[in-house]
């Protein structure tokens, strides 16, 4: 009942205060920023969305200007190809000859002349002779242009001097500004660095002119229609080579929430290791607590009954020679459990500091069964066990350590007496069994339940039973036993059920890894 009540009772460990204050400091701000951040990541991928689609339509924006940019170009550098006198005459077939002399094409536009105030007083004064730009400056001072005809493109003729002398209007031909023109733009003056964008440039019907890339879908998500007339009604699309503007902000959506999972996953982690060892160390002095309350007991107990009967013999006090070797006879006993006691604990002392080592020789295993039989038989005795020995004849001597192999085996024939209080009876058998030696103590005790056959072999361990706790005991047996055959390339096993006794086996290999 006691045990029940201190297992229920609230921690008063520091360390346990420190992981509470540590898990609320750290975890529940660590919640509340990853819940925030979840809910701000969809805000944060809309106006990353919209910034997208702005950055679009002012690539779109630039690259109409910059298409109105090269077709005024084109056409003013025509018009200084053919002259003054030419434009000012602005007669088709006059155009289109001096196009092809040239060498610019005859179907190139469909109207190039130039505007002036007195295009008659400009055409006589460059008949005249002299300079023809002089000339042309006198005859157009004062001119003001005025807006074109409708569905004409202008672009200023200026001197030498930078004057505008006057204005070029010009449309040019259907197939050359959607054929020849369009290309040649996106060709050599168009800038896409690393080729991140896909331009398409559509009829208004729909049908494609130019595309510059290829795209796995027909999806553009910007468009831009334009206004310029020698491209009027074309309809300019965007997107991004790779993948669309939606798909790119959800990419970018998911990796937030990703490093957010995984911020939260390693935090998690790192709160479940510490609150784990630190468990664990709460464990581990709870364990040592008892191990010292438990070893006291167990040290108390065989010095208060050795003194007892040491002072009775002492003083004279006994009656009869029968009695006297009675109480010679525990205090034989209780000397020998306390020296058992004392080499597990040194021997388990030396195991946590490194410093324990074996003398391995040729040993007869046989002989260290008998002997640690003939040391222990006594105590096997009074304690009213009955013992049955198997050992086999065929057996090869092993290189071990003998003090250490006959401790292992003292040990589980303690654990065997300790925890059997009903029904006394003890095998040991020692056999071969192929290429390894088997040693085996099988008892008839209270048993160990399957969730603690592991356990039992660590330090400090006992079964959460109650009969066990009712037996006092120091929890290092059979962690001793465990490392003493690790250390002899052998291994330890279990086979039990609660109420129907253990059997502990020593397996030892013929022939082991040095």
């Amino acid at each position: 009942m006691a045990d029940l009540e201190r297992r229920l009772s609230a921690p008063s460990d520091p360390r346990g205060r420190l992981i509470s204050i540590f898990v609320g400091a750290v975890l529940l701000p660590s919640v509340g920023l990853s819940v925030l951040s979840f809910h701000a990541v969809p805000g944060v991928a809309e106006g990353i969305r919209m910034t997208q689609f702005k950055q679009a339509e002012k690539i779109l924006s630039y690259v109409e200007k910059d298409l109105e940019m090269v077709s005024r170009t084109r056409a003013l550098e025509a018009a200084r190809a053919i002259g003054p006198e030419r434009l000012l005459e602005g007669r088709g077939p006059v155009i289109r000859r001096a196009l092809m002399e040239a060498g610019l094409g005859e179907s190139m536009f469909e109207t190039l002349r130039l505007e002036a105030s007195s295009p008659l007083v400009a055409r006589a004064a460059l008949r005249r002779g002299g300079d023809d730009l002089f000339v042309l400056k006198e005859a157009l001072k004062g001119f003001e242009p005025g807006p074109g005809t409708d569905g004409e493109d202008s672009v200023p003729l200026a001197l030498r001097d930078s004057t505008v002398a006057g204005v070029v209007r010009f449309r040019y031909s259907c197939s050359y500004a959607h054929g020849e023109l369009l290309r040649e733009f996106f060709e050599s003056d168009f800038v896409n660095p690393d080729q991140t964008w896909v331009i398409r440039v559509t009829e208004p019907d729909g049908e494609v002119l130019y595309e510059n890339a290829p795209t796995s879908d027909d999806r553009f998500e910007v468009k831009r229609v334009m206004s310029s007339p020698s491209f009027k009604g074309l309809k300019l699309h965007m997107r991004y080579k790779d993948r669309s503007i939606a798909q790119e902000v959800r990419r970018w959506e998911v990796t937030k929430y990703a490093l957010i999972g995984l911020i939260d996953l390693m935090l998690g982690a790192g709160l479940l290791l510490v609150y784990a060892n630190v468990k664990r160390e709460m464990h581990l002095s709870r364990l040592k607590s008892d191990f010292v309350a438990n070893v006291s007991h167990e040290l108390k107990t065989p010095l208060a009954l050795i003194r007892l009967f040491a002072e009775t013999l002492e003083l004279g006090r006994v009656h009869g020679e029968g009695k006297a070797r009675q109480y010679y006879r525990i205090i034989n006993k209780e000397s020998h459990r306390l020296t058992q006691l004392i080499n597990n604990i040194l021997d388990f002392s030396r195991i946590e500091a490194g410093r324990k080592e074996y003398k391995l020789a040729p040993t007869d295993l046989g002989r260290v069964v008998q002997e640690v039989l003939e040391a222990y038989r006594f105590h096997i005795e009074q304690q009213g066990f009955a013992l049955e020995v198997s050992v086999a004849d065929d057996l090869p001597e092993l290189e071990v350590d003998k003090e250490a192999l006959g401790q292992a085996v003292l040990n589980l024939l303690n654990n065997a007496i300790k925890y059997s209080p009903d029904e006394k009876h003890i095998r040991l058998e020692l056999r071969r069994e192929a290429d390894r030696v088997v040693l085996s103590v099988t008892d008839r005790g209270i048993g160990v339940a399957k969730a603690d056959q592991k356990k039992i072999f660590e330090k400090f361990y006992r079964a959460e039973d109650s009969l066990v706790h009712e037996t006092k005991g120091s929890g290092l047996g059979l962690a001793l036993v465990r490392h003493i055959m690790e250390a002899h390339g052998g291994t330890v096993e279990v086979e039990s059920a609660p109420g129907k006794g253990s059997t502990f086996t020593l397996v030892l290999p013929l022939e082991k890894e040095r």
